[in-house]
């Protein structure tokens, strides 16, 4: 059996554009791509989660497209929320003012780490993490012998350590 032409799904049945991906979530077995073409409007592509890497290259090419006119825009901001990774791209015609993309971090990963984080013409991207809240742990204070602890996120330390290995604090 043939290998489906999996580049017709990404474009417009109308226009035959290639529209910008705004949305990619894993559910089960299968990829579900959210897309827009500017003229047309938004439409849902469901693949195999088994295909992703035949479709890699065109998560890639849409990823990094304006959600209002379909061009390629460099990324303005990245930050990380969960298992989304949360974009939104500095579009040349109407700046940053667009949408937020939700690309599922773990194929947003792997479609960077083949493809390049974004467009060539795009300058360097501004990461943010967002804190993830938690109970205040209890330092216990550090004699020698003891463990210590980071001072910053609380994990357990051997005590030879310059920088916290979990968050990366400098350990004095």
């Amino acid at each position: 059996m043939a290998e489906p032409d999996y580049s017709m799904l990404f474009k417009c049945p109308k226009c035959s554009s290639f529209g910008s991906i705004y949305l990619v979530k894993l559910a089960g077995t299968q990829m579900i791509i959210k897309q827009k073409c500017p003229t047309h409007g938004g439409r849902v592509i469901k693949i195999p989660i088994m295909r992703k890497d035949v479709v890699s290259h065109l998560l890639h090419d849409g990823v990094f497209r304006c959600i209002k006119c379909g061009q390629q825009a460099p990324v303005h901001n990245l930050r990380v929320s969960g298992p989304w990774t949360l974009i939104r791209l500095n579009c040349p015609t109407h700046g940053i003012k667009v949408s937020e993309l939700k690309i599922w971090s773990i194929i947003y990963s792997e479609i960077t780490i083949k493809h390049g984080a974004e467009p060539q013409f795009a300058p360097p991207q501004k990461i943010e993490v967002e804190p993830v809240e938690s109970a205040p742990l209890e330092k216990p204070p550090t004699t020698n012998g003891e463990k210590k602890f980071c001072p910053n996120c609380g994990v357990k330390l051997d005590g030879i350590e310059t920088f916290c290995g979990a968050c990366g604090a400098e350990i004095e």
